[in-house]
């Protein structure tokens, strides 16, 4: 559901969704344990990942949330409860394009003399989890995933990745997902755009690894929001569906157990490579999902001065690397362009890079992508952790 404006706040601020309990539980339950979970407090199972082992709950309006994750907690085989956290897309908006719109930022990170060695190939397969994707745009509708695995339109869920007829990615916003993840908000289709967008072909703008393919999955809905719940769906989606890169342009201040889990397990089992956004408070202390450690936290510089923090940016030194951030135009909604400005650009641009590097040698490790980072980084003097 759209949560933009649905939403409730704990004591220390955060937000999460009303009537709504997420549970990990153990050890698979049998069907006596989950009745028992469904009459507790009045829950309803509403969605479940049998992946994760997470329980999402709906819980009649007149139930503190809080109070039922603690009550949740004390059962023997609930390893955690806890509310569905809001997650939001981390931009600040703003209100044949490549010189005058895209040069700065590109001869800021030395991409053309990247494009010389290598452009992407189709074989990678970066997942945009955000807004969706405007599939026929003209810049991205050839970069676009097609599912081989699934067969179009039999209702059954052929490849077991957790959505039906999932042709070209899924959206999770919607119960139960749908396999149509068209982008209602925008920010989904400019992340797509700075990652892939086609290049050399005298239209729109350019891409930074044109030539690979993009899975999207829709997790956030048309205010830009989403709920953990959905964005751990999507990340063990695009895991199971064969992303080796997973983009997350979103940002929340606190943690979520839910999402951690995610996150580990696409790193731990799946090999996925995560990159996540630093957050657009301008303040120390870097955001989830980027803040947990199997995640590359990107953080934006300035355009007037790359070794300066972009004004919006937050920093610690959780961040990786720094990424433009600033005056970033890319593909948007009806087939159009647009400029934005946000950690969740610079997250694209190094998912992009990630992909060259994925391209030129399919073996590289995690690790392997981080060294790399580092080593052809600038570095700023006296490990600065103002990034």
């Amino acid at each position: 559901p759209d949560v933009g404006l649905v939403s409730a706040h704990s004591a220390d601020g955060a937000e999460f969704v009303p009537s709504e309990v997420l549970v990990k539980s153990t050890l698979p339950l049998p069907p006596a344990a989950e009745a028992a979970v469904l009459r507790l407090a009045g829950g309803v199972v509403i969605e479940h990942n049998p992946t994760l082992g997470l329980y999402r709950l709906r819980l009649p309006a007149e139930i503190d949330v809080q109070q039922a994750s603690a009550l949740y907690s004390e059962l023997p085989w609930v390893e955690y409860a806890e509310p569905n956290y809001i997650v939001r897309a981390a931009i600040v908006p703003d209100d044949p394009f490549y010189p005058t719109k895209q040069a700065w930022y590109y001869d800021a990170i030395n991409a053309p003399a990247a494009w010389d060695i290598e452009r992407g190939r189709s074989s990678i397969i970066v997942a945009v989890l955000d807004t969706g994707l405007q599939l026929d745009h003209p810049d991205l509708e050839a970069k676009v995933w097609i599912n081989a695995r699934e067969v179009l339109g039999n209702d059954i869920d052929d490849d077991k990745n957790g959505c039906i007829d999932d042709v070209h990615g899924c959206d999770f916003v919607v119960l139960p997902p749908s396999s149509d993840p068209s982008d209602d908000h925008g920010h989904g289709t400019m992340v797509a755009g700075i990652l892939a967008a086609r290049s050399n072909n005298d239209l729109g703008v350019a891409g930074t690894a044109w030539g690979v393919t993009l899975l999207p999955v829709k997790v956030l809905d048309s205010t830009g929001a989403g709920t953990a719940s959905d964005v751990a769906q999507g990340i063990i989606y695009a895991a199971k569906s064969g992303a080796q890169i997973i983009n997350l342009s979103m940002a929340r201040p606190s943690p979520s157990r839910a999402l951690e889990g995610a996150v580990k397990e696409a790193h731990d089992t799946f090999g996925a490579i995560l990159v996540g956004a630093s957050g657009n408070e301008g303040q120390e202390g870097v955001g989830y999902p980027a803040a947990y450690p199997g995640v590359i936290a990107v953080s934006s510089f300035d355009q007037a001065d790359p070794d300066t923090r972009a004004p919006f940016s937050n920093w610690g030194p959780e961040v990786n690397v720094a990424a433009p951030g600033v005056a970033v135009f890319s593909t948007y909604l009806h087939g159009g362009y647009a400029t934005g400005e946000g950690t969740s650009f610079g997250t694209a641009f190094v998912s992009g890079l990630i992909a060259l590097l994925l391209s030129q040698d399919s073996s590289r490790s995690d690790d392997d992508i981080r060294a790399l980072l580092r080593i052809s980084a600038d570095d700023l003097p006296d490990g600065d952790t103002s990034y």
